[in-house]
Order: structure tokens, then C-alpha cells, then sequence
């Protein structure tokens, strides 16, 4: 067997060895990620149906999910939603095989509650979100290609971009954000998933900028609001401490103003329930982080046919 692989030289600066580095990740609560959350679920769900149905995976592309943003009245102790987060759930699905009509839309919905329910611990999904599901059918040739000589043929023009390993940079930026809520948010409950991770490299000196959307149900008040950030400042900058020797500084909710009382508190976690839309494939790249001195593929690769989308 012919493998078509060709290795060559990368003629660049290493990433470690420029002067600025950037990197963010948009973490699990973010409408962005929430999006592409869904549409991988989804996708997942249609493609369990179709085994269990048909025997096999058919045709399908999820990727096309949108967040609406809705209106909340957060407090301290509390707030509620006011008006509820719309959610689309869209793209293309086969809905019929064999003269078998398969219950694609119920099987969407029914992913999409069991992933925001498992994923936003303080949504009320019976009140603060609706699931809207809009799923059409694939044009006909796109259909066929799982159908040529027993091989599904790709259905794109498309193409994948990855790195590895990680630099200290990008691994102290994607491990703030997961064990921010893996961890800490089991001691501190008033820790939102909508969790931002901005971290800029210049030189020697590292800078983390983190957004995160209080809970406000599990805040009780202004105090306790800045020994939250200030609990999770140390957290991060001890955390980063184990990926590199570098000097490490963390913000967190700069855009607060503590003196007048306006600070980031959300009643669900999300800032999806007032400030944020989110579509799939505008966060994070498949690697989980968004990375500009990296070579990068636009391409959403969430809620892609993963058996024949070579994106």
C-alpha cells in the first residue's frame, strides 16, 4: 500500500521562539462553543439512529447551528431569564431509507437538551432556552456519494489543519479553562462555564486574561464576587506554574467596575441569555484552542459528517 504523505521542512520562526504569541479558547459555555457542542451531538445522535436503523451511517452535515441571545435580569442570590435563548438546529439529514422514514428532528432535539443539560449545570431548559430544529434534506448527489462502488466518496472540497505539541502558552491556556470548571467550579459553584481565556506571550512574560460569567444564585454578594475572581487569579497563575518558568499574571473580569457595582453576572452561566449570539465554527479550532501564529483552517468542524467530510 501507497501512502501519499510528504514531510518537509517548516521554513518559520518556532512559535516558542517568537517575540508574541497569542492564544484564546472560548470555553464549554460560551455561545460559540455551546453551538458547536450541539452540532457534534447531534451529528452523533443521527449517526447512532442511522446504525441502529439502516446499518450504517448516511448522510448528514450539522453544522449550521445558531444562537439567538435572550434577556436576563441577574442579582446577587439570583435573577431570572426574561426572555429564553433560541436555539436553531440546523443543516442537512436523510430522512427516509428503504421507504423507512427516520425521526431525525426528534432525535435532534432530543441530543441537543441532553447536551445543554449535561453541559450548563444552572440552566432551567424549561424556561431560559428554546430548541428550534430546522434539519432539511441533502441534494441528491450529495446523498449518492455514500452509494459509489461501496466506498462513500468525500462530499467537499475541504482540507484539515493541526499542530503538535502544544506550547507552554497554549497548554496553560486550554488547561485555565478546563480546570477551571473540571475543578474549581466543584468548590466554587458561582464559577459560570461561559469561561474566556486570552493568553499573550511577550517574550519571558505571560499575560491571562480571563472572562467568566458568574452564577449569580451561588454569589451572595459584591465580596463575595471579587474573592471569587481573586480565588481564581491564584488558581490559574499556580496552574500555569506547572507547564512553564516563565513570569505569569492573571485578570480576571477586567471590564468590571466594582465601585459602581456593574461586574459579569449571568443567571445561567452563559452569556448567551443577554449579550452573545454564537454559530457554530467561530471559537475554537479542532484542537481546542484558537491559535493565530499557527497555521489555521477556517474550516466549522463541528457537526460534520465524520465519515465522508475530509474537513
Amino acid at each position: 500500500m501507497i501512502r501519499n504523505i510528504k514531510v518537509e521542512h517548516l521554513i518559520e520562526t518556532p512559535v516558542e521562539k517568537q517575540q508574541i504569541e497569542l492564544v484564546e479558547r472560548k470555553g464549554v459555555g460560551h455561545p460559540d462553543s455551546i453551538s458547536d457542542g450541539l452540532a457534534e451531538a447531534v451529528s452523533r445522535a443521527l449517526c447512532k439512529e442511522y446504525i441502529e436503523k439502516c446499518g450504517f451511517v448516511l448522510h448528514h452535515n450539522t453544522d449550521e447551528t445558531q444562537i439567538v441571545a435572550g434577556r436576563s435580569n441577574p442579582q446577587f442570590g439570583g435573577g431570572e431569564v426574561i426572555k429564553p435563548i433560541y436555539t436553531m438546529l440546523v443543516g442537512r439529514a436523510t430522512k427516509e431509507f428503504d421507504g423507512q422514514e427516520i425521526a431525525v428532528e426528534a432525535v435532534a432535539v432530543e441530543a441537543a437538551r441532553k447536551y445543554v443539560r449535561n453541559t450548563i449545570a444552572d440552566i432551567d431548559l424549561e424556561r431560559d432556552m428554546i430548541i428550534d430544529c430546522k434539519l432539511g434534506t441533502g441534494s441528491s448527489d450529495l446523498r449518492d456519494v455514500f452509494n459509489r462502488d461501496q466506498v462513500p466518496m468525500a462530499n467537499d472540497t475541504s482540507f484539515g489543519v493541526g499542530h503538535a505539541p502544544f506550547s507552554e502558552l497554549e497548554q496553560i491556556v486550554y488547561n485555565a479553562e478546563r480546570t477551571l470548571i473540571t475543578d474549581l467550579k466543584k468548590s466554587i459553584p458561582g464559577i459560570g462555564e461561559d469561561i474566556k481565556v486570552m493568553g499573550l506571550r511577550d517574550v519571558d512574560d505571560i499575560t491571562l486574561t480571563i472572562g467568566c460569567g458568574m452564577v449569580g444564585r451561588h454569589v451572595d454578594d459584591l465580596d463575595h464576587y471579587i474573592s471569587i475572581k481573586e480565588e481564581m487569579q491564584d488558581y490559574v497563575v499556580d496552574l500555569a506554574g506547572k507547564y512553564t518558568d516563565r513570569n505569569v499574571v492573571a485578570y480576571v473580569n477586567t471590564a468590571d467596575k466594582t465601585d459602581e457595582g456593574s461586574v459579569f453576572m449571568t443567571v445561567t452561566g452563559t452569556s448567551a441569555e443577554m449579550g452573545d449570539d454564537g454559530s457554530v465554527g467561530r471559537g475554537n479550532r479542532c484542537n481546542g484552542l484558537i491559535t493565530p501564529n499557527r497555521p489555521m483552517s477556517m474550516e466549522a468542524t463541528s457537526g460534520k459528517n465524520h465519515i465522508n467530510h475530509v474537513g
